[in-house]
């Protein structure tokens, strides 16, 4: 199914990019892939695509990187 129709992006695709890269912060990977960057429209089904994906909750989602 298209979760961003100005890109193009389909659920398959954000999944894909879930699993090829190496972070966890949703903004990472919808900004890598252009979801929501025309009308934005497509942002909260993106993220809920990202959420059930990886079946985490949004705190666990949050880039690790700034760990010390």
């Amino acid at each position: 199914m298209y979760v961003c129709i100005c890109k193009g992006i389909t659920e398959k695709q954000i999944q894909d990019a879930i699993t090829s890269r190496n972070s966890n912060n949703p903004k990472d990977i919808l900004k890598a892939l252009g979801v929501g960057s025309d009308c934005g429209t497509c942002v909260e089904d993106a993220v809920t695509t990202l959420l059930e994906h990886s079946a985490k909750s949004p705190y666990e989602m949050k880039d690790s990187s700034n760990k010390a």
